[in-house]
């Protein structure tokens, strides 16, 4: 499994999906002292790569990408004011099985990055 979180400590999280960053950062350490490779990314102003927004908007089913792409958050939100979160199956795979934050139709709510963490965070 590999866990990456993309954030901007420069940019604020939007009210629309809102994030505490800092929060976010500890529960990624929390998980790699268990052994999963996971890292957390801070753009500090960049863009981030093509290639990772592109792997988030194509990779997994549209059910659990729904906030980026053309539904929702493009390349310029993406870690910035949309701070995001990709998992992926195995360390290896191009693209990520899930991305956060996303809607969850089953719940009625938008799963954010630290409900994420935290659920993974539980199963590991």
């Amino acid at each position: 499994m590999k866990v990456e979180f993309y954030y901007d400590s420069t940019v604020p999280p939007g009210s629309a999906f809102p994030c505490d960053n800092a929060k976010a950062v500890e529960l990624i350490g929390q998980l790699a002292a268990k052994g999963v490779n996971a890292k957390a990314t801070d753009l500090k102003g960049a863009q981030v790569p093509f290639m990772t927004y592109n792997s988030a908007v194509t990779g997994p089913k549209a059910q659990v990408r729904a906030v980026f792409g053309a539904k929702g958050a493009l390349q310029e939100d993406f870690g910035k004011n949309v701070p995001a979160l990709l998992l992926f199956e195995k360390d290896e795979d191009r693209y990520p099985n899930e991305a956060f934050p996303r809607s969850d139709k089953e719940l009625m709510k938008t799963l954010g990055c630290e409900d994420a963490l935290q659920t993974l965070l539980s199963k590991v």
